[in-house]
């Protein structure tokens, strides 16, 4: 996997690679404004996760996650939400699919 500097470096590197839909945690759904659709998180499997240097954040970094959809489309959506609901993040985050048994 690459590695990345900054949270726009590895937004961009996504795009250029079919990551071109945005993820956002709307009512405990994840939400793609582009396909103005709505998804269980079940219906996600993270192919991608990287963490990157953020020192303006409480946490000191930002993490950007790119998933699949059942219909194979990509998307990708950073932690940002975290900063406001944690727990409700890690809920969500839970509830997708992981190709594996590595967690994100």
């Amino acid at each position: 996997m690459p590695s990345y500097q900054t949270l726009s470096e590895a937004i961009s590197a996504m795009r250029e690679r079919g990551f071109v839909n945005t993820f956002t945690i709307q009512h405990r759904q994840i939400y793609c404004p582009e396909q103005d659709a709505t998804f269980a998180p079940e219906q996600l499997t993270l192919l991608e996760h990287y963490e990157v240097k953020a020192p303006q954040t409480l946490a000191g970094a930002r993490e950007v996650f790119g998933f699949k959809t059942a219909n194979n489309m990509l998307g990708l959506m950073t932690n940002a939400y975290a900063e406001y609901e944690p727990d409700e993040f890690a809920a969500i985050l839970e509830r997708c699919n992981y190709p594996s048994a590595r967690r994100a």
